[in-house]
């Protein structure tokens, strides 16, 4: 089982990583400096809310700060963020959310999900939709649970940038003599590790969605025949109204 965490250490050191001021992030991201420093010292928890705005104000993947089983990456300046011609906007897929939870049979009951996060049965769906605040430990704590991804619900295409920059440093011109290449190091392949485990679990999630889609098509349909074979339009009917119509016929 996958166990999802937030990565708290790249955030406290977000300033160091980007050789940027908090004042600066914090005008980038659009919100204020007290909030920011709140985030960035840990004294208050960050909401999903939060993580999407300010990846998407600096152009840092999410995959940076949603950890899986506690290996967290710290990437450096050159590999932080992406370049904007790039850059895909992360978004919130609100189908995901009335996919995976609900009273429909292969789907998360609501009451669960409550009990997971200790609130109320109303609470969680209102905070998945985004419309009250998303604590995101309180997030992956449930993904983790119920072996989710939160690549579900939050949809980020952007990968981290030094894996297009390897590639590009590669087509080196031919005049140059090739550099001898060096093992990766432990963080690179950990953090190789962690990306391929994010999209197994990513993958794993859509084919599970899939088979429940249709699981409920199959039933549409089966309910469907049932409801043609127990109708009252039948052969039977055809041949009473045939019956009849010489005895009309005779009448006349």
């Amino acid at each position: 089982m996958v166990k999802w965490s937030f990565n708290s250490l790249l955030l406290s050191k977000l300033t160091d990583v980007l050789d940027l001021s908090s004042n600066e992030i914090a005008n980038r991201c659009k919100l204020s400096q007290t909030t920011l420093c709140h985030y960035l010292k840990g004294e208050v928890e960050m909401p999903v809310q939060a993580l999407m705005q300010i990846c998407n104000a600096l152009r840092m993947p999410t995959r940076y700060f949603l950890s899986v089983n506690n290996r967290h990456v710290i990437p450096t300046r050159e590999t932080a963020t992406i370049e904007a011609d790039r850059w895909k906007p992360i978004t919130w897929s609100l189908d995901a959310v009335e996919l995976t939870f609900g009273d429909g049979e292969g789907k998360i009951y609501w009451k669960d999900v409550a009990s997971i996060m200790g609130l109320t049965p109303q609470k969680p769906h209102e905070r998945f939709l985004l419309r009250t605040r998303f604590p995101i430990n309180s997030f992956l704590l449930t993904c983790s649970h119920f072996n989710l991804s939160p690549f579900i619900f939050l949809k980020d295409e952007n990968q981290p940038a030094d894996i297009g920059k390897a590639k590009r440093q590669t087509a080196t011109s031919s005049s140059t003599p090739a550099k001898p290449r060096t093992a990766p190091s432990y963080a690179e392949l950990t953090r190789r590790i962690d990306l391929l485990e994010h999209d197994i679990a990513d993958l794993k999630q859509r084919f599970t969605t899939l088979l429940h889609r249709q699981e409920e098509l199959t039933k549409r349909v089966n309910v469907n025949i049932q409801n043609v074979q127990s109708s009252h339009i039948g052969i039977d009917h055809i041949g009473i109204a045939a019956d009849e119509r010489p005895d009309a016929q005779k009448s006349e």
